[in-house]
């Protein structure tokens, strides 16, 4: 309260919460010009499916590239990001990232030249993001486990990254990361290399259950570090892949405890094994 009863009004306050609801509303917008500006002629300048695919999804990063640059220019948030040029030089990976706000496929698109999504079908039946995820034929997440599996792996044998968020929805703050198992399993079917993300955002904005209007008192910052290259082998060891994955997965959401400060559980393999011992239990 302020001079005899009346609030104070934060004008930055409420010009991020515009700014917010502005690039929300942008990322539909500019998804449906592109599907039927840029998408449609890549498809006329590029016959191979492979070369057009390609395209696309350069295309994509260089539009998140510059959306970013926006909402930092505009100082909606900043966004900060560190190690980012091993993105770059990706291939045939699978990224795992945690999940904190709408913007983390954003910001790992708009530092990743070639990277495809698992999306939901709804957006398939959205009416603007449909023609977005089928111009860079993103993969559905209702495909049969089998399909499902085959898309990711021929996209990955391609060269092409593949971003996964095991917690399979945005988080919570202050919500200690559960992961879920299918992309360890994933890659250690494909034997791909898997890309360890770390995302954080302070003071919280865009997470589950949050309004884009309530904006926080101070800018949020957005922060993405990029960790190891983690080789599958180094979980497997002849074992069989269900015991191999619950390996991978004690040792990530070990790594994200400690890395988003819930505690020290300890992320060497040789800790990890013995909170997942080889009778299958797996406790984290």
């Amino acid at each position: 309260m302020h001079g005899g009863g009346v609030m104070r009004l934060n004008p930055g306050r409420v010009w991020r919460a515009l700014g917010v609801g502005f690039f929300l509303m942008l990322i539909g917008v500019g998804g449906t010009l592109m599907a039927v500006t840029v998408f449609p002629l890549l498809t006329l300048v590029s016959r191979d499916p492979v070369t057009r695919q390609r395209r696309v999804l350069y295309a994509i990063h260089l539009a998140f590239r510059l959306y970013c640059g926006g909402i930092r220019w505009m100082g909606v948030a900043s966004i900060e990001t560190v190690g980012t040029e091993r993105l770059r030089a990706l291939r045939g990976a699978l990224i795992v990232a945690n999940h904190p706000s709408l913007l983390d496929v954003v910001m790992i698109m708009a530092a990743t030249p070639s990277v495809q999504c698992i999306v939901k079908a709804g957006l398939w039946r959205h009416p603007f993001f449909r023609l977005t995820v089928g111009g860079a034929r993103f993969i559905r997440n209702d495909l049969e486990p089998e399909a499902l599996l085959a898309a990711c792996a021929e996209a990955l044998r391609e060269g092409r990254n593949l971003i996964v968020f095991p917690e399979g929805t945005r988080t919570l703050p202050g919500v200690r990361p559960k992961l879920q198992r299918g992309f360890a399993n994933m890659a250690i079917a494909v034997a791909c290399p898997v890309q360890v993300v770390t995302i954080t955002c302070d003071p919280p904005i865009l997470h589950k259950g949050h309004s884009w209007w309530r904006a926080p008192e101070k800018r949020s910052c957005f922060r993405l570090e990029v960790g190891e290259l983690l080789d599958v082998g180094q979980f497997t060891h002849g074992r069989a892949r269900p015991l191999a994955a619950r390996r991978m997965v004690a040792y990530l959401e070990n790594f994200y405890a400690e890395k988003l400060g819930y505690g020290h559980a300890g992320t060497r393999i040789e800790e990890t094994d013995r909170r997942c011992p080889e009778t299958g239990r797996c406790v984290a």
